[in-house]
């Protein structure tokens, strides 16, 4: 096929960059890299704001340690470059994981769950979640799942000072996720720049 005939059909197969194209060649967007980036962090915020929001039973946080803790491993197995490192990254999370299970086991056994009401029990779960989470990004070297924790931290008291507010909690999500999305953006476009 000649190239004006795949010109006039619209069947421009070339594979490299367009030179006429300029300034209009195709670069994904910046927010949309940035939530694909760093979506398993968001999805860490969510889903234990969730639980909290919707005061979801015990077993919601048994099931989330195990996705946290896959998450942190993910998430860090970049950081370790030989194999020594990468298996100690496995055993420190899944043992960091274990013990955090261990702790909601004793926390509901039988003895203790007359202690905790309604109300109490997600923000303990919170509480023992952002702990886990903090010292795991500590433990891979993320940032941002120590951050993740950071955050849970300080949404304790404020989820008990709003008890009830689903929606203002929501929207202190959306700011937090906000906030990372324009700091992500100004650093990559100060690295596009430098």
């Amino acid at each position: 096929m000649s190239s004006s005939n795949a010109t006039a059909t619209g069947d421009d197969r070339s594979d490299g960059p367009n030179p006429d194209a300029g300034t209009a060649a195709f670069r994904p967007s910046a927010i949309r890299s940035w939530a694909v980036q760093d979506s398993p962090y968001i999805a860490m915020l969510v889903l234990a704001l969730a639980g909290v929001i919707f005061r979801l039973p015990v077993s919601y946080w048994v099931v989330l340690t195990p996705v946290y803790g896959i998450i942190c491993i993910v998430a860090g197995w970049r950081q370790f470059e030989t194999r020594e490192d990468r298996l100690r990254l496995i055993y420190t999370q899944v043992l960091s994981w274990l013990a955090f299970l261990v702790a909601i086991y004793v926390l509901f056994s039988y003895g203790v769950q007359g202690v905790l009401n309604g109300i109490a029990t997600p923000l303990v779960m919170l509480t023992l979640l952002a702990l886990g989470t903090f010292v795991a990004g500590l433990e891979v070297r993320i940032w941002r799942i120590s951050a993740v924790g950071a955050v849970l931290f300080l949404a304790v008291p404020g989820i008990g000072w709003l008890k009830q507010s689903a929606a203002l909690l929501a929207f202190a999500t959306l700011v937090i996720i906000a906030i990372g999305g324009v700091t992500w953006w100004l650093a990559e476009r100060r690295r596009n720049v430098g």
